[in-house]
């Protein structure tokens, strides 16, 4: 009986946030991929009517469709990397105990609270062409020849960009893959020394094996920031210059700015699919690696 009444007060308190639920994701996801297939001209609901697939075909004709697909896997495969590799390493050297481990956890992670558009407005001025920090700094090294238009350059801006990423969320990855160290129990390392195992040997075989569900985590948190990125690209380079950087999200940005909204939710459901289809496989496959404690 205290049972069934315990199971009826835990559905209780689950439905303030189903409801929460309903109202903020599942209800403007399915009004979304219902405006996907509906054509409406701006504001005026007098012109709307049904299109098919036709928003569908817009949003792959787009002459800067191709650039942005590719800028996109680019900007996700270079951050997810780089972050997952600091990340990791920085979670290495700090999970220990020394005397400003404290507050280097805390420098490493303060990057992640910061304001993304700030973050951008910041690395704008430090990588401005003729008077930026970044700039001045090489100069003065004597290393004019590595001085670079950072982000005004076709060439090196989604690179820039993604620098500008990787700083601001290695700290966060770094986070993660700490607090599922933390977990590992002591009595694996304690064997592990006892038959003679190095650092090396002990991170390949009982660390690296154990942080899987940590690291299959930060890692799909990574491909999906990476393949959905929109206020860094905004913040500094509009997609710029040209189309350089122009990802999927600003593509998206630019059609509801355009009152074209069936052809950004169109955009918007293409891009919600992409990041399905590759997170969804890649979290099963480094789940099944998995090793339980």
């Amino acid at each position: 009986m205290n049972s069934l009444k315990c199971r009826r007060y835990s559905y209780t308190l689950a439905i303030p946030g189903l409801v929460l639920y309903l109202i903020f994701f599942i209800i403007p996801a399915v009004l979304g991929l219902v405006l996907s297939f509906v054509r409406i001209l701006g504001f005026d609901l007098s012109s709307a009517r049904f299109g098919g697939l036709e928003n569908y075909i817009d949003v792959f004709t787009q002459p800067n469709m191709r650039r942005a697909i590719t800028n996109s896997f680019i900007f996700a495969v270079i951050t997810t990397v780089f972050k997952m590799g600091i990340g990791l390493s920085l979670a290495v050297a700090l999970n220990r105990r020394l005397a400003f481990t404290n507050a280097l956890r805390t420098i490493f992670f303060l990057p992640a609270v910061i304001n993304t558009v700030a973050v951008g407005l910041i690395f704008s001025s430090l990588m401005h062409p003729s008077n930026g920090l970044i700039n001045a700094f090489l100069r003065a090294a004597g290393l004019s020849a590595l001085t670079k238009s950072w982000l005004a350059d076709p060439h090196v801006a989604i690179f820039s960009v993604c620098a500008i990423e990787i700083w601001k969320w290695s700290g966060f990855t770094m986070v993660i893959l700490l607090s599922g160290m933390q977990t590992i129990g002591k009595d694996f390392y304690e064997a592990a020394e006892i038959d003679g195992a190095g650092e090396f040997t002990k991170f390949r075989y009982i660390t690296f094996p154990l942080l899987l569900p940590a690291f299959n985590n930060a890692l799909i948190l990574s491909i999906i920031g990476g393949l959905k990125v929109f206020d860094l690209i905004q913040a500094t380079t509009q997609g710029g210059p040209g189309s350089a950087t122009e990802v999927f999200g600003t593509l998206i940005y630019k059609s509801f700015g355009a009152g074209r909204f069936g052809e950004g939710c169109a955009a918007s459901m293409i891009l919600a699919l992409v990041i399905a289809g590759i997170a969804l496989p890649t979290y099963r496959y480094i789940a099944g690696k998995e090793v339980e404690m």
